[in-house]
């Protein structure tokens, strides 16, 4: 028994070291993790600020920490922004022209004047040209950037709301008072997180929060290595039937055949799944330890007996090579590799069982 699992042992290193002396299939392999890495270096230049101009219409530039109007304070809170906030960055201009101009060379996708008289126009409701924007026609930054604008704007002008507020009826209850302590008590009870506290968590099928998400990927790294594994499974299937055609087994001995071929088979899943495991790891994947190592050589194993299970049928190369084409584009518009179809149209969940990296990547 243990000679025979020692012969299989060898048989499999062997099959190994074929399918590495193939140059394209190994390029394939070192190519896998390499490709995701460069998606994974575009996704962050693709995910770039988008520059905006701002100014006041005093030309000059408030220098941080002095004293000044509400358009002062909106204009340095947004140039002020932390640098992860949001894909948007304002930067200061000296006037309105040099706004114009930066829109006009496209160095800023759009540009904001605010009025040297924000305050008095908004204490007078009259928000006409209160802050003008200047855009160029193919962008829709200035559309999704005046939500910041005008939110900054609110978080600013609200401190002044609520000091004529409470002056009003303190005046009128005849109680003194000075603006100063009211506007003191607003900041301490807006940033000591006493009023509001929101927490967020992400939650899995289970119910169970999920901690250490990883950062948002557009490119779905761990469906490719489900349909990566998958693929390679039926290829070593198609290379496997050309070898019992060419009667390499027979000089196997009885006892150890079967072993032998699962062996022959289960190789190249086992390279592509070393290629695959160094993909989920340059791909920025949420990394889940031991549970993937075990996830990933389960899916292993049930790659490698649908893939003998389809020679026992087809004992045919040419049918399983055009079946490929088959399993490949059901695997990537059936299981929730790019988009969960069966969500939308619930008549196409059933296809989904159909295909085996669906199993894997339903198991995250």
């Amino acid at each position: 028994m243990t000679e025979g699992i020692r012969r299989v042992g060898i048989w499999f290193l062997l099959s190994c070291k074929r399918y590495l002396r193939k140059w394209s299939f190994l390029i394939i392999l070192l190519l896998f993790p390499a490709g995701t890495l460069l998606i994974r270096g575009s996704e962050k230049e693709s995910a770039a600020e988008i520059r905006i101009a701002v100014c006041t219409e005093q030309e000059k530039i408030y220098e941080k920490g002095t004293t000044g109007g509400l358009e002062q304070k909106l204009a340095e809170s947004l140039v002020n922004r932390p640098a992860g906030d949001g894909l948007f960055r304002f930067y200061w201009c000296e006037n309105e022209q040099q706004v114009k101009e930066e829109v006009a060379s496209r160095r800023a996708e759009c540009g904001y004047v605010i009025s040297a008289e924000l305050q008095k126009q908004l204490d007078r409701k009259k928000f006409k040209r209160s802050i003008r924007v200047y855009s160029a026609p193919s962008t829709i930054a200035a559309q999704l950037s005046s939500e910041v604008v005008f939110a900054a704007m609110i978080q600013l002008y609200d401190r002044e709301l609520l000091v004529q507020y409470i002056a009003e009826k303190l005046e009128a209850a005849g109680i003194s008072h000075t603006p100063e302590d009211i506007g003191q008590l607003y900041d301490k009870w807006k940033e000591n997180g006493s009023t509001f506290q929101f927490t967020y968590e992400m939650v899995d099928g289970k119910g169970e929060a999920t901690r250490n998400q990883p950062k948002a990927s557009v490119f779905p790294v761990r469906g490719i290595v489900a349909v990566y594994l998958f693929v390679a499974g039926l290829y070593s299937a198609v290379i496997y039937l050309a070898d019992e055609r060419k009667h390499l087994f027979l000089a196997v001995p009885y006892g150890i055949r079967t072993g032998c071929r699962l062996a022959a088979i289960a190789a190249p899943v086992f390279l592509a799944g070393i290629s695959g495991l160094a993909a989920l790891r340059t791909g920025n994947v949420d990394w889940r330890g031991g549970y993937e190592l075990v996830v990933l050589a389960g899916y292993s194993m049930m790659v490698t007996l649908f893939s003998w299970a389809i020679c026992l049928i087809c004992r045919r190369e040419a049918l399983i090579g055009s079946l490929i084409p088959f399993f490949l584009a059901g695997s990537l518009i059936f299981c929730p590799v790019f988009l969960d179809i069966g969500k939308y149209i619930p008549e196409f969940k059933a296809m989904e069982r159909l295909f085996l990296p669906s199993y894997y990547l339903r198991m995250f």
